[in-house]
């Protein structure tokens, strides 16, 4: 069984004649252990798609008209408010696009992560838990300093934490302010508070912006590396092609709402199906070879209200035929394993 699986989902803000269309039947599927990438322009669906997940669109003026949100085979869209709370980080974290504004600036950031250990894990340094006995043994083994009692319980806990994703001192960085780190340490330090509450699913949404080359792939290295020591599954957003190849298992291709193409990695790195995927590729600059001049895909991402009739992508298509613009293709599987929303995908 899938560990999220995304049917036919459709959400509208506002309702009635003034409802715009912002998720247009969309369905993803993530197994156990899987990187999926979900790639895009800005505009295309993604930020609000990946939070749907754990129903952090308000709503209102969300609505969500159709389709189905399963973690572990539950629909989060029939879950409670008491529910929501407890899938929200004990199942699905996210890693948000901007640390210095998703962490608060006047709490220190061993406080931040003990609030997810505090929801998420009660029991953590209570007497005669299984939590209590883990501490003991990870203070045994000397890799959580301090005894099991609920106070130092969770110190020795965010310096796990602390020391798992990288940072060093966290014996004493656990007392610093967000502004008192660089933009590489707050995103390591809201990857932390992520994995504090032990989730099965990681969703990280843009996780290098704003940050320097360098910065930008020991982030990336260190969401592989825990994946693989955790055992988590990444819903990886991104409009960065040039890092699917190294973290994907799959890539899920959106434009305006949908998804147009959706393969495995390594087949769609290799032979891209739909127009608007080989051109996000022709516009990735080029190391060799001829480079005068950058491709770039005409037009921009349709506004949402405002997409045109038939397929989304066809006014900037070119390949578009006259029949592109008066029916919206289905997303069908042309190969094994591979999606496409075009009927014209092997035209070359």
């Amino acid at each position: 069984m899938n560990l999220l699986e995304i049917k036919n989902l459709k959400m509208d803000f506002g309702k009635d004649a003034g409802a715009l269309r912002a998720i247009d039947d969309v369905s993803l599927a993530i197994g156990e252990g899987e990187t999926v990438c979900l790639v895009g322009e800005s505009g295309c669906g993604k930020t609000v798609t990946a939070l749907s997940i754990g129903k952090l669109v308000p709503t209102p003026p969300a609505h969500y008209v159709d389709g189905e949100i399963l973690l572990n085979g539950r629909d989060v869209l029939k879950m409670s408010s008491r529910q929501l709370r407890e899938i929200r980080g004990g199942v699905v974290s996210y890693v948000f696009q901007e640390p210095g504004a998703a962490l608060n600036p006047v709490f220190r950031i061993g406080n931040q992560i003990k609030e997810s250990l505090k929801l998420h894990r009660p029991d953590l340094g209570a007497p005669g838990t299984a939590s209590a006995r883990s501490g003991m043994a990870r203070h045994r083994a000397g890799a959580v300093p301090g005894a099991p009692s609920r106070r130092k319980a969770l110190d020795a806990e965010v310096i796990r934490l602390l020391k798992l994703v990288g940072i060093p001192a966290p014996e004493s960085r656990l007392r610093n302010y967000p502004f008192e780190m660089s933009g590489g340490m707050q995103q390591r330090v809201m990857i932390a508070m992520a994995l504090a509450s032990e989730p099965k699913l990681l969703v990280a949404d843009e996780p290098t912006t704003a940050l320097d080359v360098t910065i930008q792939a020991q982030i990336l290295d260190l969401l592989s590396d825990l994946k693989q020591r955790l055992g988590m599954a990444i819903l990886l957003i991104t409009h960065n092609l040039g890092i699917v190849g190294d973290m994907a298992d799959r890539v899920a291709v959106m434009y305006a709402g949908q998804i147009v193409e959706l393969s495995p990695a390594r087949e769609l790195l290799r032979r891209p199906l739909h127009p608007y995927t080989r051109a996000l590729m022709a516009s990735v600059p080029k190391l060799r070879g001829d480079a005068d001049r950058l491709s770039a895909i005409p037009g921009n991402v349709p506004r949402i209200g405002n997409f045109p009739p038939g397929c989304r992508f066809a006014p900037r298509c070119p390949m578009a035929k006259p029949e592109c613009s008066s029916k919206n293709p289905d997303l069908v599987e042309v190969e094994t394993g591979r999606f496409v929303r075009c009927p014209f995908w092997k035209t070359e």
